[in-house]
């Protein structure tokens, strides 16, 4: 992890981790690392405990954790076991999901790979705005929107 931002005020000198609920930690983990490119940092392990509840205003929570890592980017998928909730909506049009946006090289090799698994729902390949990127979308097991985008030639 770089650590060469400048410290604002609070202290905040870089990114950690962003967190994903996820319903099956297992089928995750074989997309995020098989189609996203991710590799495994560390996990999967189980958490439980009071401090975790009081962490999280969770009572009762046990979850199995596993960490990822993609060009200094870490994605941590998180499945409760106890205490956890239903699924919630996903995609663009709900407050508060998140999508998650992949650099490639070549975004057609990419939705070619995809597209070969038979899984994932990829979109087609669309030119964004005149910009010169192209990217599509697919699926995560959940249904999260991750977004494979190729740069115009510079």
């Amino acid at each position: 992890m770089s650590t060469s931002s400048t410290p604002t005020a609070a202290g905040t000198v870089n990114l950690n981790h962003m967190g994903l609920c996820v319903s099956d930690l297992g089928a995750s983990l074989d997309f995020y690392r098989e189609i996203a490119g991710f590799t495994l940092q560390s996990g999967p392990y189980k958490l439980a405990g009071a401090w975790f509840d009081t962490l999280t205003w969770n009572e009762g929570a046990e979850i199995e954790v596993a960490m990822l890592e993609l060009d200094g980017f870490t994605i941590q998928l998180v499945q409760y076991h106890a205490a956890g909730d239903d699924p919630a909506p996903t995609g663009h049009n709900h407050v508060g999901n998140p999508h998650l946006c992949i650099n490639v090289i070549d975004v057609e090799a990419k939705r070619a790979a995809v597209v070969a698994t038979g899984e994932h729902r990829p979109t087609v390949i669309v030119d964004l705005a005149n910009t010169g990127y192209r990217s599509f979308y697919v699926e995560d097991p959940d249904g999260t929107p991750v977004e494979f985008i190729q740069a115009p030639p510079s």
